[in-house]
């Protein structure tokens, strides 16, 4: 839950923020991000491995979107996004101390989860449609014109980057609180628990079903699924 303090406060407690969803998901998006630039970049019979890790990233940002919504109370998008004050104020009182206190993520933190998850979205979306000209189409490529299809795979392709670049910034602010702030934000995505003071973050915010989790997540596959198999046959 997204709580903020101008308070000096000492005594800490670990407080859990993170249900294991979020935590998973989390970590398998960044496995998948790392296997999908490398073999991007390798190209070749490599593009077999691309396509099947695009599909997982898929079904994994479709899942975090959906548990933005009906996740526990720490995972839904409505408990740490902000509107433009309230980033302002956050920015604001990192430059100046007292440092505002979020049990999840800040209110500029929030919108870059956001844009992450809206540009794998569109990464992936298009990836189902790319060709690389030589060997390899994409799942829907053949349900497109050949023109839309090379049009759609020369955005997938600058698109990438974009992706990337965004990753990069999320990575590094990550590091800039670690040193600068003394703040872990890696540990609590880790393990679910943060070191909060008293009065910031309830348990029961990070209390997720895990029934409907994995339900949530067994339908994100098999939509995933259903999709890519929608490839029109040859002739």
């Amino acid at each position: 839950m997204s709580e903020a303090s101008k308070a000096s406060v000492v005594d800490r407690a670990a407080v859990p923020v993170w249900d294991w969803p979020v935590r998973v998901v989390h970590w398998a998006l960044v496995i998948c991000l790392v296997g999908l630039v490398a073999t991007g970049l390798r190209k070749g019979d490599a593009m077999a491995v691309h396509m099947r890790l695009g599909e997982v990233l898929l079904a994994l940002v479709l899942f975090r979107i959906l548990w933005g919504f009906a996740g526990s109370g720490n995972a839904r998008f409505a408990s740490f996004l902000r509107g433009p004050r309230a980033a302002a104020r956050y920015v604001r009182s990192r430059l100046k101390p007292p440092h505002e206190i979020h049990a999840t993520h800040n209110p500029v933190g929030g919108w870059m989860v956001v844009a992450l998850l809206v540009a794998m979205l569109a990464q992936a979306t298009l990836g189902l449609y790319a060709n690389d000209d030589v060997f390899w189409d994409g799942p829907l490529a053949r349900t497109v014109a050949k023109e839309t299809s090379d049009l759609l795979s020369s955005i997938h392709r600058r698109l990438a980057w974009v992706v990337v670049a965004l990753a990069a910034v999320h990575v590094l602010a990550v590091f800039v609180y670690l040193v600068a702030f003394r703040e872990n934000l890696i540990r609590p995505m880790i393990v679910g628990s943060k070191r909060l003071p008293a009065g910031f973050g309830t348990p029961e915010a990070a209390r997720a079903s895990s029934a409907k989790a994995i339900a949530l997540m067994i339908l994100c596959g098999a939509l995933v699924g259903w999709i890519v198999r929608q490839t029109p046959a040859a002739g």
